[in-house]
């Protein structure tokens, strides 16, 4: 019997818009590994088809690779000494949601996993991913015909929310292999964009997880011996309360940590600098503060310094919400330097985000260049008070 992680990855090019193997070929690497990993689904704690392709991007690199008790990735970069030991962390969860009952119509009922706005759930395309296969389903909207003019323009709650898989009653349901405890991901393909920026779900944080692969690529590909040991982490389970970089830490005790993220752009009709201060096209983002997490000052300043000197633009943020795998980093022990780094995005937390590619490769060029120079007397400088 195939697990629900080979029944998922068997029908992604159907449900998911995956491109056809001639389009693909005209994509490089980078843009063929976002498409795959932002059309995988992976709601948190369910994150089995997305850490299929991390598992397999790292080993294809030659690093030693292993698993903690929660689900999360870790592979091993070992440079000419043991420490510092710099941990990577990008999260392969995405928000979406789980089967909670099935209505005596067939309508399926769901519990959240993660932060959604209500307005950003009804008339949208879902796959609920049973034993059994993907089953697509539809957020039902009330027809404007029905709907008294006090609530036209009302949000509707989610409680209210439902899903219709196309059965008329809950046996029906049930028969397509729909239980409480399932998970519900968006249904939304990678799309290419004008001018160089693409579209898809969960960029939240598949961007980050291709930062990450990237870099580990390019690190070998140019023989460098790093002057610490680098571990590159897929976590689990950030978007419940950065679960799995809580266990992830105690298994890599890093004296540094950086979190690769999906960044808040705000670049948009009804934005705010006051909300979110970062643009697409700008270059990459470093997090000042966030709703859980102060970025050590010097590490600020290190990684501002290595972009300056390679010419490379980098943004700040300083938001009160969200909280990214950086935070736990930050508490480790008894406290290590830390920093969220970013590509910027719109519209996060929905089922179709958009980034810019250069940012992400300006991203990757800067990881790439200050990972080597994190060698003990750098760490040290930045830990000092």
């Amino acid at each position: 019997m195939r697990t629900r992680t080979q029944v998922v990855l068997l029908c992604l090019p159907l449900l998911f818009g995956v491109a056809t193997p001639g389009r693909a070929q005209q994509k490089d690497r980078v843009a063929k590994l976002l498409e795959e990993l932002s059309n995988a689904p992976g709601p948190s704690g369910f994150e089995g088809p997305v850490r299929e392709i991390v598992l397999r991007e790292l080993r294809a690199s030659g690093v030693e690779v292993s698993t903690d008790g929660l689900g999360s990735v870790i592979g091993v970069l070992r440079g000419s000494a043991e420490s510092p030991r710099i941990m990577l962390a990008a999260h392969m969860d995405e928000v979406g949601a789980m089967v909670r009952y099935v209505t005596p119509e067939g309508m399926v009922k769901f519990r959240l996993l993660g932060g959604w706005l209500d307005q950003a759930l009804i008339n949208q395309r879902w796959i609920v991913l049973t034993n059994r296969g993907p089953v697509p389903a539809i957020s039902g909207l009330r027809s404007t015909h029905v709907t008294p003019s006090e609530d036209r323009n009302r949000v509707t709650p989610r409680e209210d929310v439902f899903l219709d898989v196309g059965t008329g009653s809950k046996g029906e349901t049930e028969v397509l292999g729909i239980r409480p405890g399932d998970p519900i991901v968006p249904s939304s393909s990678f799309t290419e964009l004008a001018h160089g920026r693409y579209a898809g779900k969960a960029m939240d944080d598949r961007v980050g997880c291709v930062m990450m692969i990237e870099t580990l690529r390019r690190l070998k590909e140019q023989g460098l011996k790093t002057p610490n040991t680098i571990y590159f982490v897929g976590t689990v389970q950030e978007e419940l309360g950065l679960r799995g970089a809580h266990t992830a830490v105690e298994a890599v005790k890093p004296d540094l940590g950086i979190s690769l993220e999906a960044g808040i752009a705000a670049d948009h009709p009804g934005g705010r600098p006051d909300w979110a201060q970062e643009r697409l096209g700008e270059g990459p983002v470093i997090y000042l503060a966030d709703s859980a997490m102060l970025v050590n000052l010097k590490l600020r300043d290190f990684l501002e310094r290595v972009a300056a000197e390679n010419k490379i633009p980098v943004q700040t943020e300083v938001t009160s919400l969200g909280a990214e795998d950086s935070a736990e980093m930050q508490r480790y022990g008894a406290g290590k330097p830390s920093a969220n780094f970013a590509v910027a995005t719109r519209y996060l937390h929905t089922h179709t985000s958009v980034i810019d590619r250069a940012d992400l490769d300006r991203a990757i060029d800067l990881l790439v260049k200050v990972l080597p120079r994190l060698d003990a007397k750098a760490v040290a400088e930045i830990s000092r008070f």
